[in-house]
């Protein structure tokens, strides 16, 4: 009798709820990815950034030499919105690590949704170069968390190969870190907007970085560096270092002197272990 009744129990219990998935995917058609191929010209990439009131840069530099091994310049079409680009770094042979809210721009002041179309990445982009070649975007991860609380602002960007090869074995990858990094001293890398670069040629800043829940820093590259790596252990002659965050947001200021506008100190987001299952998860897209 006993068994009985704990059998009766135990088939009356509820079924267990789901997990939810803490991982959002977007997926791109073929014919999506042939469409952000054919749009983004080398014309059309120039233009992007021609048009800037950000004041030049004062604690970035422009980067002397080859790109680094990786880094280029995502391409992005928001609709409804402009045409405009992030930077991004292989860190996988067919993935790029981004900001998120370069993927998911948000809503308008009409809280209409703003959707990321069009998007491709160019390694090694310098002043209307792709040395490299420009890749598509088959898809995009970024946490659930993401959409409603603007955090944590990381996104692996999955890209298709072109002709059979992949951006990784061509770009070639950088190292991730997912806990904080032993040294505060960092690199920044970025294809800022300011009229200094235009986002035509990759800027550098060597700075501390210090801990207040994110990471702040001086560095003073303007938007459309979203998205680049902060590098520690970088080493400028091999261009190899080890990520630990991604440029999220600038402070900006007035420069009251001129009218102009300048990015007073950045803003990066910590890789964390729920970054690792992001890109556990961007290397299993098929």
């Amino acid at each position: 009798m006993i068994s009985l009744l704990l059998a009766a129990a135990t088939a009356l219990a509820p079924a267990a709820a789901p997990v939810a998935d803490p991982v959002k995917l977007t997926q791109f058609t073929p014919a999506d990815q042939a469409a952000a191929l054919a749009h983004w010209t080398p014309e059309r990439m120039r233009a992007a950034g021609q048009e800037s009131a950000d004041r030049a840069e004062r604690v970035a530099t422009p980067w002397a030499g080859p790109v680094p091994r990786g880094v280029g310049r995502l391409f992005i079409t928001e609709r409804p919105g402009p045409e405009t680009w992030c930077t991004a770094t292989a860190v996988a042979k067919d993935v790029v690590l981004t900001a998120a809210h370069c993927v998911w721009p948000g809503f308008t002041r009409w809280e209409e949704p703003i959707e990321a179309r069009d998007i491709v990445f160019a390694p090694g982009y310098d002043q209307g170069r792709t040395p490299l070649g420009v890749f598509a975007a088959k898809a995009f991860l970024i946490q659930q968390t993401y959409p409603k609380e603007s955090s944590p602002d990381v996104a692996m960007v999955v890209l298709a190969p072109r002709d059979g090869r992949h951006v990784g074995d061509l770009a070639g990858t950088q190292r991730l870190s997912f806990t904080p990094p032993a040294s505060l001293q960092t690199t920044i890398l970025g294809y800022p907007g300011s009229k200094a670069g235009l986002g035509e040629r990759l800027f550098r800043c060597a700075v501390t970085a210090k801990p207040a829940g994110r990471w702040n820093t001086p560095c003073d590259m303007a938007g459309g560096s979203s998205g680049g790596p902060w590098f520690t252990g970088f080493d400028p002659r091999t261009g190899l270092g080890t990520i630990y965050s991604v440029t999220s947001k600038g402070a900006m200021e007035v420069d009251e002197s001129t009218g102009e506008v300048y990015t007073k100190e950045l803003e990066g987001t910590t890789l964390s272990a729920a970054d690792r299952v992001l890109l556990t998860r961007a290397e299993q897209v098929s």
